[in-house]
């Protein structure tokens, strides 16, 4: 009998149909859960073989071809904009993985970071 007065509890208490005080009404997916907004790890842009790529202006692809010199920082290669920024905060949330640069204008690729093995 307990076990039976649990179950209708439970079901007297669904928020399934949306308007109850206090409770959120938009879908699962449309929701992002509460206290981790700063703590979702960025996406990049696209995927090539399980590797991040992200696109860029061909100047800076040019630059990032004979790949980075010893001391450089990657700010000369990716620039200070909102794309560099972008792939800076990749980088440092993934350390070991490995990034690739597209050019936007032909498509060709090239390693900024090889990443661990």
């Amino acid at each position: 009998m307990k076990r039976l007065k649990q179950i209708k509890e439970s079901l007297a208490m669904s928020v399934g149909s949306g308007a109850v005080a206090g409770m959120p009404t938009a879908s699962p997916a449309e929701q992002t859960p509460v206290g981790l907004t700063g703590m979702l790890r960025r996406k990049p842009p696209s995927m090539f073989g399980g590797r991040a790529v992200f696109k860029v202006p061909s100047d800076r692809f040019q630059k990032s071809l004979l790949g980075k010199k010893k001391f450089e920082h990657y700010t000369s290669y990716v620039g200070r904009d909102e794309i560099g920024e972008e792939i800076r905060a990749y980088i440092r949330e993934n350390p070991d993985a490995p990034v690739i640069l597209e050019d936007e204008m032909t498509g060709a690729m090239v390693f900024l970071k090889y990443g661990k093995r």
